[in-house]
């Protein structure tokens, strides 16, 4: 697993959410030059996609050069294309160029720094180097997402990446209904009882809960049909409230009464 590899992947300038998931397998396998060569059958389980899309995804993000095919083959028939990740930096280069740039604005790979408005908060990026982009679906989410765990877990997912993997796999308009589920901390000790004591990379962990989390959601849901009627319900009665209820005139303006 390369952490470079694995930053680079959630920032490159991907097409859609397929392209994103293909690229963040392949980084999570990536070695120390970048390559990684898992078979298709083992990127379309820690994706979720079918094969044949996995196959037509890997031919986009060669095209718009974001993976090399490096022309080596491996596994038992040699078959097994080697990909070579294109554009991946060490943290130490990345830094570097961030001096050598005018406002430290790196567009080569989608790496777009935001100007430093806050001297608390380096260049606004959380712990994991994540980039808070509108096209991943964190940087405007409703303040009321948390997860509001209170006991300890083995693994908890970073809630940034949840949302931006739940966004890549349709659940735009369900964030809020699944982290209100009313067992979601059940269920995220049950997720890791059933993987206790498997070795897995983070970001094929996070895509094994997102399906489970959803799996769960939807069966809620087919079991409680008035769930979502009511959090809709809910959110409309809230934005329908005034915040401040305020006189119709200043009184100053209201006139003495004859």
């Amino acid at each position: 697993m390369s952490i470079d590899a694995t930053r680079w992947a959630w920032t490159a300038p991907v097409k859609n959410s397929s392209q994103r998931l293909v690229l963040l397998s392949l980084a999570d396998r990536a070695g120390e030059h970048h390559t990684a060569w898992p078979s298709i059958d083992r990127l379309a389980k820690d994706t979720a996609l079918n094969e044949k899309t996995v196959q037509k995804v890997i031919l986009e993000l060669i095209n718009i050069g974001l993976v090399i095919d490096t022309l080596e083959r491996t596994g038992p028939t040699k078959r097994v294309r080697i990909l070579k990740l294109n554009g991946v930096k060490g943290r130490e280069e990345y830094a570097q160029k961030r001096v050598n740039t005018k406002d430290g604005n790196d567009t080569e790979n989608g790496l777009v720094k935001p100007p430093i408005t806050n001297p608390n908060l380096e260049d606004n990026e959380p712990k994991n180097g994540i980039c808070n982009e509108p096209k991943n679906g964190i940087q405007n989410q409703p303040l009321n997402l948390s997860m509001n765990l209170s006991e300890e877990h083995e693994w908890i997912p970073d809630q940034n990446q949840l949302i931006a993997v739940l966004n890549s796999a349709g659940q735009q308009q369900n964030l809020d209904l699944i982290f209100g589920l009313p067992d979601f901390e059940f269920q995220l000790g049950a997720f890791n009882a059933h993987y206790a004591g498997q070795v897995m990379p983070n970001a094929r962990k996070l895509y094994s809960f997102v399906r489970w989390i959803i799996d769960k959601f939807e069966r809620y849901q087919k079991a409680n049909p008035n769930y979502v009627k009511k959090a809709v319900e809910q959110s409309q009665l809230q934005q329908a409230q005034p915040l401040i209820n305020l006189p119709l005139k200043p009184k100053g303006l209201l006139g003495s009464a004859q």
